[in-house]
Formats: structure tokens, C-alpha cells, sequence
């Protein structure tokens, strides 16, 4: 994890979506990982997460942009984050219950915002990359503004153990016609630089 001071965040003002700064190159294909029992591998959700809550205009859908920055954003990896470096440990089960997808997604005349572009903050007026890392109450602030400018999602940089670019994508029409076909890959336990990236950690599988 990088241990670069992001700096202080700042809260957002009312975004005029004229002046904002929207990426122009987002990539087709990404990856969700997801319990094996979930209805759908894609589900937009409120739960309260770094770019999502209760009461927010739209619910979002994290994808990332390879399977291992993926699972540090899911559930899984969020949890071992929280622990105590003499307490990383998992189950050879809960690997087995996470499922990898392949998400295919055309980003043509969609509206993203790319967080990790200084010029695209500056457009908006968020003074430091933290405003969308440094603290989850204020990167929400910065995603419901960004919602109310019509934003269809935000590029952004996982701040867990394994760097990657993730995608937050926002439930709007123009996201729900967007995605495409989802392939089913295989378990977590069955991805192999996953597993590498894990023991990199110091992370201990436990057998079932």
C-alpha cells in the first residue's frame, strides 16, 4: 500500500457539468468479484461504501480493473484490511465462495470522471487526490456531487494492499445500457496471481 500523504481533503461545491473535466479513455473490460449466492454478479448497490450510501441519487457498482484490486475492493479484502498484521488469515472456503467475473462494458457517450487525473480534479475543484481516498464520509460528498452534475460513474485508485484502477459506475440509464456480456471466470481460489499476491502479504490460507 503506498504511504504517500494524499492530502487534505476539501468538500465539494455545486458542479457545473459544463466545466468538468470527463475522461476520455475508459476501458471495455473489467472485473467484479462477487459471492457465488448473489442473485447477480452486477447488482448496483447503497450499502454505505467509499463512493455509496443510503440516500444518495444513484447506487453504485464497483468493478476493477483486474481480478486482484478487485478483491481488495470486495468484502474480502476489505475485511482482512481491517485486521491486525498478526491476524491475516483466510479461509480456503470464503475463496471458494467468491466468484470472478469478466465484465464487458461500452463506454461510448458514457460520463466518467477520472479521479487519479490532477487536471479533471482541478475542473472540479478538488484541491487533493484525497478528497475521493483520505476519508469515505467526504469521498461520498465528492460522488454525490459528481451525481448531481449527471456523472455516470467515477475512475479512481484502490488504496488496499494491491494498486489497481477501479470504477465506480453509477445506476443511469445510459450505465444499465451500457453493460454488456458478464463471463463467469472461476473462484478466487482458482486465480493463481491472486493467491501470489495473497502470500505477498503475508496472508494465511487456511484449508477447509
Amino acid at each position: 500500500m503506498s504511504v504517500d500523504d494524499p492530502g487534505r481533503p476539501n468538500e465539494p461545491a455545486v458542479l457545473d457539468p459544463a466545466k468538468i473535466r470527463w475522461a476520455t479513455e475508459v476501458s471495455a473490460q473489467w472485473w467484479r468479484n462477487s459471492h457465488k449466492m448473489a442473485p447477480s454478479p452486477c447488482v448496483f448497490t447503497d450499502a454505505t461504501g467509499r463512493f455509496s450510501a443510503p440516500g444518495l441519487p444513484n447506487k453504485v457498482l464497483y468493478l476493477g480493473a483486474n481480478p486482484v484490486a478487485c478483491f481488495w475492493e470486495s468484502g474480502l479484502g476489505r475485511d482482512l484490511n481491517s485486521r491486525m498484521p498478526d491476524d491475516l488469515n483466510i479461509a480456503q472456503s470464503d475463496l471458494e465462495s467468491r466468484l470472478e467475473y469478466g465484465v464487458q462494458l461500452n463506454p461510448t457517450g458514457l460520463k466518467i470522471f477520472n479521479a487519479t487525473d490532477s487536471a479533471a480534479r482541478r475542473s472540479i475543484g478538488a484541491r487533493t487526490s484525497g478528497c475521493f481516498s483520505a476519508d469515505h464520509k467526504v469521498a461520498r460528498n465528492w460522488s454525490k456531487a459528481l451525481m448531481d452534475a449527471g456523472a455516470d460513474g467515477l475512475l479512481y485508485e484502490s488504496t488496499r494492499q494491491s494498486p489497481g484502477l477501479c470504477l465506480a459506475l453509477f445506476e443511469t440509464p445510459a450505465t444499465q445500457n451500457a453493460l454488456g456480456p458478464i463471463r463467469k471466470i472461476g473462484s478466487a481460489y482458482e486465480d493463481a496471481p491472486l493467491l501470489a499476491s495473497l502470500l505477498a502479504e503475508n496472508v494465511a490460507i487456511i484449508g477447509s
